[in-house]
């Protein structure tokens, strides 16, 4: 039997053959969402929003990359997030296939790409995905904190029409009274604001996005000489090493 009237037949095997395929790219946790809630989410592209469900999948940055950024800025966890951008580029690929073999629609999110890069807004938020599939929850710092390698992760998104069962409880904030990537944020990019249960009510609640992407693409520059990124808010954060 081929594999598009294998997965036909039972749902579970697809869903299976998904999980292996973002597993063996690297991802350690996949999750799967109806994502329909985030219809008046700010998004970069109006048109994922057509796609009711998504699958989210997450690839840990090395431990090494991210203390690297403990005090300054870093080349070594620019290159991180790069390498684990390319592993979610495979995943999304492969999951994209495997749902198109059987006749889903299903688009990747380029886990890069962003619309308005001053204000570091992609085509739609993985994290808000991130967070309806269980992966984790946001943060002070405005990340996903995953509770296996808190916000020391990159995310990748694939958007589907497949149907979703109800989404689980999503995970509620677990940052108790730490401060940690607030007090260390070396542009005070971050805003004390108000306690949330598991998720902050508006995107510029947490963060001054416009500043902290004004940091970002400075340290990217324009290619004459090597790229950086910040990282402090991982860094600092200890859920980065449980």
């Amino acid at each position: 039997m081929a594999d598009a009237d294998k997965f036909s037949s039972s749902p579970d095997l697809l869903i299976e053959s998904i999980q292996d395929i973002a597993r063996q790219k690297g991802a350690f946790k996949v999750g799967f969402a109806n994502i329909e809630s985030l219809k008046d989410l700010p998004v970069g592209d109006s048109t994922t929003l057509e796609y009711s469900g998504a699958v989210s999948f997450a690839v840990e940055i090395p431990e090494a990359a991210v203390k690297s950024a403990m005090h300054d800025t870093s080349e070594e966890i620019r290159e991180a997030y790069k390498q684990c951008n390319r592993k979610l580029k495979q995943s999304g690929e492969g999951i994209v296939e495997a749902l198109t073999s059987v006749g889903y629609k299903a688009r990747m999110i380029d886990p890069a790409e962003r619309i308005d890069r001053e204000r570091l807004l992609g085509p739609i938020s993985h994290k808000a995905i991130a967070r309806l599939a269980g992966l984790g929850w946001i943060g002070r710092n405005g990340l996903l904190i995953t509770p296996e390698h808190g916000p020391r992760v990159r995310m990748g998104t694939v958007l589907t029409n497949m149907p979703m069962g109800a989404n689980t409880e999503p995970m509620q904030n677990d940052c108790g009274d730490c401060t940690a990537c607030i007090d260390n944020c070396p542009t005070r990019s971050l805003a004390r604001s108000p306690d949330f249960k598991d998720y902050p009510k508006e995107r510029d609640m947490v963060i001054n996005w416009a500043k902290c992407g004004k940091y970002e693409n400075a340290l990217i520059g324009d290619g004459s000489r090597p790229e950086k990124a910040c990282g402090r808010c991982i860094a600092v954060c200890p859920k980065s090493f449980p």
